[in-house]
Order: C-alpha cells, then structure tokens, then sequence
C-alpha cells in the first residue's frame, strides 16, 4: 500500500493505474477461489455437520440447600417456609441467627404448650412421655439433632416433610393426620418439604415432583421407631423385595436375616445424630 498511496504523481488522475495498483488488495472472485482453494481444509472441517463446534458448558442447576449453620434441621425448615433470599439477606444484613432460631423454636414450644393434644394428630404415634420430650427439647436444647423433631415441625407450619434416606434407598413422611393434600390434576403437592441427608447434614431438596413420581421404587418407613412390623407379618418374598430395594442386590439369605439385616441398617441411618 505504500506503493500505491506515496511517491505516486497524479495517481487519482488514472482510473486505469488506480485499478491496477489496488487489484491485489481487492476481494474479487478471483481472489476468493484462491483463498477457498489454499485453505480448503479449514473450510470445510469448520462448516461440516459431522464435527460441530463444542457448545459452551450450561451453567450447574442446584438442586439443594444446605446451611454451614449447626442446626441444619432447623434451617432446612426455616429456608422451605421463608425462601432462600430472605435466609440469605439475614445473613448479609448482620442478623443474630442464633437469636432467631430461639425466638421461633419459643413461638413453636408456644403453640404446643397451648394446644396440647395438636402432637398427637401427628402420622407417627407417640406416647405422651415423648411428647413432654418433645416440647422441653423445644426450649433446652441448642440443636435439632434427632429424627422425631420433624413431628413438630410438619404440624406447626402444617406442611408435610418427607426425608429420603438415599444411602437405604426409603423415604419416611410427617405430616399432621388432617392435612389434605393439595394436589392439582395430579401434579406434586407444592406444600411438600423434601429433605436428604448429605455429609451428616440435612438439606432441602428442590426437585420434589422427581422425588414423588419414583418414591414408588422406595421403601416406605412407616415409623422412624418401628422400621419393620414384626416378622410374623411378612411373607419370605416380602422380605427379601425390602431387602434387594434396601442393598440393591440379593443374598440368598432365609427371612429371620434379611429381617435382622433390614431392621439394623435402617435403624442406623433413621436413628443417627445430625
């Protein structure tokens, strides 16, 4: 270009010496072929249907809630009723959560101690010795470390809690014996708490309708202090179809020990500290 635009005299003049100079430079179909021909390899690997270019990676869903708080029963609940951002906004605000939590499990203790038979309507039956523990581990203890304080929970704000075990492949479901399901043509009730265990911690699952259309491949654990009903019960088969959901496998074993082998794993998972 140099050559062309200095040292040039009366180069405009020229329409014929200006065409000439700049010919090389132009994208005419000449020049076109011939860049299609040197990098015709490049063409067409860049444009074939065979090798698509990579896709950029989409962003990970997140499917769960998990608090580095202590009580992770507590703030699993506490998330399910009031929302991740409000949760959120707490703690970026400066709040006291350990003031909160004390002021809702006292509003909670409140309830029960003002409505004393509203522990009984519970699915899972309990004496009135565990109901007295209920409400005084309402006031003195620090944590939610223990199975049975969903009871509670799923009463007080009358939404039922269903907790997958998916180390045993069950599930077990609170819920107050007079909530109604609020199931649409089908659909998952939108109240449901879906709540696993992951790392020794409880956390809040979100994909609840996956959950309810394959908890038919679960084992239900009817009473987290009764895994199994008494032997007599079951037939042989019966057994042996908890056990292969339970282990995913099949041991050839005679009823008392897939009956000994259910009750102790189960008993382990359901009954362990958080």
């Amino acid at each position: 270009m140099n050559e062309i635009l200095y040292n040039q005299k009366n180069f405009l003049k020229s329409q014929e010496n200006f065409l000439l100079k700049l010919a090389p430079y132009m994208l005419s179909h000449d020049v076109w072929e011939k860049i299609k021909a040197e990098n015709k390899d490049v063409i067409i690997h860049a444009s074939s249907s065979d090798s698509p270019l990579p896709s950029p990676p989409l962003p990970s869903i997140k499917t769960f809630f998990q608090s580095n708080l202590r009580d992770s029963i507590f703030w699993c609940i506490y998330v399910a009723i009031n929302g991740e951002s409000c949760f959120q906004s707490q703690l970026r605000s400066g709040v006291n959560m350990i003031n909160l939590m004390m002021n809702e499990k006292k509003a909670i203790f409140d309830y029960f101690n003002n409505n004393l038979s509203a522990l009984k309507n519970s699915n899972h039956k309990i004496t009135l010795a565990k109901i007295n523990e209920i409400k005084c581990n309402l006031m003195t203890k620090t944590c939610m470390d223990s199975i049975d304080n969903f009871i509670p929970c799923s009463i007080y704000y009358k939404r039922p809690i269903y907790v997958y075990f998916k180390e045993i492949h069950s599930y077990m479901i609170f819920v107050d014996k007079n909530y109604v399901d609020d199931d649409t043509e089908g659909d998952a009730d939108p109240n449901i708490i879906l709540l696993s265990i992951k790392d020794g911690r409880f956390v809040l699952e979100s994909n609840v309708a996956e959950f309810i259309k394959n908890k038919c491949n679960l084992f239900h654990i009817q009473h987290y202090e009764k895994i199994l009903a008494g032997i007599s019960t079951y037939k042989t088969n019966e057994v042996q179809e908890i056990y292969k959901t339970i282990f995913g496998k099949d041991d050839g074993l005679k009823k008392p020990e897939y009956y000994e082998k259910i009750l102790v794993k189960c008993s382990a998972i359901v009954n362990a500290k958080i």
